[in-house]
């Protein structure tokens, strides 16, 4: 199960951390060479490829990175915790909230822009996709949604995110569920086998993540989700670590329930993300959040409400458009530089991050090397005689300007290092320079 102390030692690290900072004298600050305007992202992404091509040692990667308004000495290596947006996603959320205000109206109607373009982005359909706040906010309604009773079981791995693994937990509690969990195996084959072996007659759903957030180890969700189909169950999948960074094609996977969140590889605004219900599941899974926008029929003299046999039914209320609008700029954005190409240049900086640290006995490798295993996260586990995961973490932000984050998950007590396309070969060689550093001091 998961350690019982991470929650708390999260919140621990994020708020040392700030101290850390702000002791180095570490305050943001503008770019002595500011960015191209945002209006010119399209050029720089095209040109930057044509010129320089796409190994992660050329020009291509730093010229990406000027695209965001991170600072210049800041190796930001936590996109799998919080990504940052390039500088058009904010500016389409500033110019969009503006418009907005202008007129002082909702721009309702304009959500569907951005539901369009991630329905592509996914291969699904319009009525099976919902605009949610967070990965978390799609994992509660999917599970609160679905028809269960007491005493049905809900088989998790032992490696899910707080916010993959605390909805189930809190119905079980309310609902008198249980919730088992297994240990993913090295190997695509081994995971399903371990599915298999600890399904009961009473299990019900199995809820598992694409790419784990622990040691970014990628399960094989197309075969678990036929397994699920072929057995009455239903497959839920938290994607948070998965869209924006490996291609997700929700109608390949097959699965019944698919959340995840825009503002993590995606790049996308804080407090945006996606549920997906596959449409064969509309009828089955019931909103439970309804309010304005989620009837198919209401009328409240006559006493009568049907909710929308769509996804969006938990789409209730005045929303939040320009943030929408700023998630479609984020899809926009992702898809210019080519999920493929980010993902093979993610895969090279873990794997070049690796092979610097292999010769250090002392640190382990928890990410999986198997082909198709691992993303483009790597979790190490240093030494805890020289500090435990959370002192590492905030030495690396003090001392070398680096962004980590310690895993607590299920006692692994690593250091996650999750690399993406404003990542450069010259950061991952300052971190691989600065663990020598430490481990030898």
């Amino acid at each position: 199960m998961t350690n019982p102390g991470a929650d708390c030692d999260r919140r621990q690290f994020i708020a040392a951390s700030a101290g850390a900072l702000a002791a180095a004298g570490f305050v943001p600050r503008v770019k002595a060479d500011e960015p191209p305007a945002s209006s010119d992202w399209r050029s720089v992404v095209t040109d930057a490829f044509a010129r320089h091509g796409e190994a992660a040692d050329s020009e291509a990667w730093p010229a990406l990175r000027r695209l965001f308004p991170l600072d210049d000495n800041l190796a930001y290596f936590n996109s799998a915790g919080l990504g940052p947006s390039p500088q058009h996603v904010l500016d389409t959320v500033r110019a969009e909230m503006a418009a907005l205000e202008n007129i002082s109206e909702s721009g309702h109607q304009r959500v569907d822009e951005t539901r369009r373009e991630a329905c592509a982005l996914l291969n699904c359909e319009e009525d099976e996709l919902a605009i949610t706040r967070s990965t978390t906010e799609g994992m509660n309604a999917i599970a609160r949604g679905l028809p269960l009773q007491a005493g049905d079981e809900i088989l998790l791995t032992t490696h899910e995110h707080p916010g993959g693994a605390m909805p189930w937990l809190a119905l079980a509690r309310d609902a008198g569920l249980v919730v088992r969990t297994f240990e993913p195996g090295d190997s695509p084959d081994e995971t399903l086998e371990l599915i298999e072996r600890n399904l009961t007659p009473r299990t019900r759903v199995v809820s598992v993540s694409h790419v784990t957030c622990t040691t970014g180890y990628v399960l094989p969700i197309r075969r678990i989700a036929g397994l699920c189909r072929d057995r009455g169950l239903f497959s839920v999948i938290d994607g948070a670590q998965a869209l924006g960074i490996i291609p997700v094609d929700l109608h390949h996977l097959g699965c019944d329930f698919y959340a995840t969140s825009g503002h993590k590889w995606l790049l996308g605004p804080k407090g945006t993300g996606f549920m997906y219900v596959r449409r064969g599941m509309l009828r089955t899974w019931r909103p439970t959040w309804v309010g304005a926008y989620s009837d198919e029929d209401y009328d409240l003299d006559a006493g009568v409400f049907e909710s929308l046999p769509e996804a969006r039914a938990i789409e209730y209320g005045t929303r939040n458009t320009a943030m929408i609008l700023g998630l479609g700029a984020a899809i926009d954005f992702v898809n210019a530089v080519g999920i493929d190409r980010s993902a093979a240049h993610g895969r090279a900086l873990a794997r070049r991050i690796a092979e610097g640290l292999r010769g250090r006995p002392e640190v382990q490798v928890l990410t999986p090397d198997a082909d198709g295993c691992a993303a483009s996260i790597l979790t190490l586990r240093l030494p805890a005689d020289h500090m435990d995961p959370w002192q590492w973490c905030n030495t690396l932000k003090r001392d070398f300007r680096i962004r980590v984050r310690p895993v607590g998950e299920h006692g692994l007590n690593g250091v996650r290092v999750a690399a993406h396309l404003f990542n450069t070969v010259e950061e991952a060689d300052r971190l691989i320079s600065a663990v020598q550093q430490l481990l030898n001091s």
